[in-house]
């Protein structure tokens, strides 16, 4: 009898044992499936492609040993991804400062740039914006120090532009009222394929190779955040570069991993989904996927230096459980419940503003603490515990963003320090909160501003409502403001289901400026952001690599 029941304690224990272990189990297998983030604490740094590059470099010094400013040395496409810039290399016997400019169709489309700041015997000049399919006149002025002054005139032939390039038409071009400073281009980043610039007559003057989706950014050097594929013809683009718009690399990280983005309307997939920042640091905040079935709601930072995940922000930890555990699954089981779009960083506060499409939602977080500190959106479906950070807003015609995109902080408007004015294109469609009424008859670009003391919100400025419905788009779109001229860049991205972008540059008082229409591109190569920028952004300088 002793014997059995010892038998049983023993059976008991064991069974005991296993129910501890398997809730155990399924508790961490819960837990992780909300806290995982991702499988890498770090992107690798490809140095392969940066060494290739030096040996080109390598290669044009001894080339060009014996050119001079009357025969100078001429490369077009030095790093092969740029077909419409060259490089000139000379010397000089006395230290002189160089000025480049491209002869354009007229004088508002000619680039002028001074190279460097220094006067120097040895020149590398960076000549941009040359035209497509044409013998291009590029004149090279050369100072010394005392002031005196040599010229030489050179011609660059280019080939055509790929067949895949859309087609532009430049509906209206102001260019006494355009924001024109610093020879500024209007840049296309599309979901796919080809990123290009493009003059106020419509002109392309520059693109690259490599095709590009999402990040196109500039960074505070003057380089470009250029996210790309190792190879066009790859599924995934898996590749961030800092590179410029010659071409050269000066980071690579290679993004492989599991949990990638598809993008929308292409069978190409991406492992940074829609945007990427340069943080004060240096580092660049990347918005990802985790490898869970949540998608589009992780960022990481990354070390510029070495691609070492320094910082995870994980949207699950931040918002109501049931916003992400509640919503519809796709039909291959994912759960796009945040679909993070867009990220910009606030200096004077140390945080940052995301953007939301599925939650039709723009809120404000503490980049340290990650804790909320107001949130704009409709109040619908909101818990009691967030509704202190819900913005109230003001005004007889206020709406709030649906599906929104491109969300941006603008230079002080008021001079008051407890505003913050933000700029985003709403593309009106609502996702999950909203007004059902509204949604779908027009998209807009939006100026908000918001009292972050009083948790206060206004509409100060709106363009597209009155372009109805053939304007209106159901994804991708965005809104710059141009400081210059406090003009606003539109893009209508995805018109007439995606077959259709339209750019508008539009001044305060609503009057239109600049309008482009593009049509005949590849599926899904519509304009998912329109940039302006200048070619040779005032902190650029390029140099070869130094020799070791």
């Amino acid at each position: 009898m002793a014997k059995k029941t010892k038998r049983r304690k023993i059976i008991a224990i064991i069974m005991a044992s296993c129910i501890i272990l398997l809730a155990a189990g399924m508790g961490y297998y819960f837990y992780q499936d909300k806290q995982k983030t991702t499988k890498q604490d770090y992107y690798m740094l490809d140095t392969d492609l940066v060494d290739e590059q030096t040996a080109i470099e390598k290669q044009l010094k001894a080339d060009s040993r014996d050119a001079t400013l009357d025969k100078p040395y001429v490369k077009l496409n030095p790093y092969g991804t740029s077909p419409l810039t060259a490089l000139l290399l000379f010397n000089t016997a006395e230290k002189m400062k160089i000025t480049v400019e491209v002869e354009g169709e007229n004088a508002d489309t000619t680039i002028e740039s001074e190279v460097g700041s220094e006067y120097t015997t040895e020149h590398e000049v960076a000549v941009l914006g040359l035209y497509a399919d044409k013998a291009n006149t590029v004149k090279i002025s050369a100072v010394t120090q005392d002031g005196k002054k040599t010229e030489k005139t050179i011609t660059i032939q280019t080939d055509k532009l790929p067949a895949e390039m859309p087609t532009i038409d430049v509906k209206t071009s102001d260019t006494k009222k355009m924001e024109q400073t610093g020879n500024q281009l209007t840049f296309i980043t599309p979901s796919t394929k080809y990123a290009y610039g493009v003059d106020s007559n419509g002109d392309v003057r520059w693109y690259s190779t490599k095709y590009n989706s999402h990040v196109f950014k500039e960074l505070e050097n003057g380089h470009l955040l250029y996210l790309t594929k190792y190879d066009n013809a790859d599924d995934t683009y898996s590749l961030l570069l800092e590179t410029d718009y010659l071409g050269k690399i000066y980071h690579a990280y290679s993004m492989t991993t599991e949990a990638e983005s598809e993008q929308s309307g292409s069978s190409s997939k991406s492992a940074i989904h829609h945007d990427a920042i340069e943080l004060p640091s240096g580092n660049l905040l990347l918005t990802i996927n985790d490898d869970t079935k949540y998608m589009e709601d992780t960022m990481i930072e990354i070390d510029r230096q070495t691609g070492e995940v320094v910082k995870t922000i994980d949207l699950k930890d931040i918002l109501p459980e049931e916003f992400y555990k509640d919503y519809k699954a796709r039909s291959d089981g994912k759960v796009d419940w945040f679909h993070q779009n867009a990220i910009w960083y606030d200096e004077s506060d140390d945080s940052i503003i995301i953007s939301s499409r599925s939650q039709d939602t723009v809120m404000k977080i503490d980049y340290d603490s990650t804790k909320i500190k107001w949130i704009l959106s409709d109040k619908e479906g909101w818990p009691d515990s967030y509704k202190k950070y819900l913005l109230n807003p003001i005004g007889d015609n206020f709406k709030y963003p649906a599906g929104q995109h491109a969300v941006e902080i603008l230079p002080d408007q008021d001079d008051n320090s407890d505003t913050v004015d933000i700029l985003l294109y709403d593309n009106n469609e609502v996702i999950t909160r909203g007004d059902e009424d509204e949604s779908g008859k027009y998209s807009e670009a939006v100026q908000y501003r918001i009292n972050e003391k009083t948790k206060k919100v206004e509409m100060v400025f709106s363009f597209g409502k009155d372009l109805g419905e053939d304007y209106w788009t159901e994804i991708v779109g965005g809104a710059r403001y141009m400081e210059t001229t406090g003009n606003y860049l539109v893009n209508f991205g995805h018109r007439k289901d995606g077959k259709e972008s339209s750019i508008i540059e539009v001044n305060q008082a609503g009057e239109v400026v600049f309008e482009m229409n593009l049509t005949s591109f590849p599926e899904s190569a519509w304009a998912y952001r329109a940039e302006r920028f200048s070619l040779y952004p005032a902190s650029y300088d390029y140099k070869m690599t130094e020799d070791e």
